[in-house]
């Protein structure tokens, strides 16, 4: 599947809290021709869309207010009535350094953004996203997509730990008998 070509009819909502980041956001995905974008300011309304639309992907500014004190992404996977609770969710920060990605992540963030972002970032993404999708997991602490993102094939060559016996000699100290013990 050619993502690239199926652009214009995907339905994507962005969620942010500072106009210039969505400005930004609309101005690249006009660049690949998506016309349904959604671009709502407040997390509540968001999530009400969610509750009513089924969109492609979520794109949330990191600086997007919290939804019932839960950072939106979390509450985009886990308020009751989501119509897709499995949906992308993408969030753009303005500096991403490895602790806020691996906090993205354990949240349930799909991929990170971050400024400046450019149309075929965003391209490569979705597509990454869309056609090829890390497996979902829903659990009591943790709902999104598997947090594993690198995937090693069977080793096919010979066993890598294979432990060869090796001859060795050990030795045991002789057990001291009861005149030899000093007490300091």
């Amino acid at each position: 599947m050619n993502l690239r070509a199926d652009l214009k009819s995907l339905q994507i909502l962005l969620v942010g809290g500072r106009p210039a980041s969505v400005q930004i956001l609309r101005t690249a995905f006009g660049l690949l021709g998506v016309k349904q974008i959604t671009a709502i300011a407040e997390s509540a309304r968001a999530i009400e869309a969610l509750r009513t639309q089924s969109f492609a992907a979520i794109f949330c500014d990191a600086a997007a207010d919290p939804f019932k004190n839960m950072p939106f992404p979390v509450a985009a996977r886990r308020a009751a009535g989501v119509l897709n609770p499995m949906a992308p969710v993408f969030i753009i920060l303005s500096t991403a350094r490895q602790r806020q990605v691996e906090q993205a992540r354990d949240v349930g963030v799909t991929d990170v953004l971050t400024h400046p972002v450019s149309a075929a970032t965003i391209a490569r993404k979705l597509e990454a996203a869309i056609v090829a999708p890390r497996p979902f997991i829903a659990a009591p602490s943790f709902v999104g997509p598997d947090r594993r993102t690198r995937r090693q094939g069977v080793w096919s060559g010979d066993e890598r730990r294979k432990r060869l016996a090796k001859k060795a000699k050990v030795t045991f100290p002789e057990a001291p008998t009861p005149g030899d013990l000093t007490y300091v």
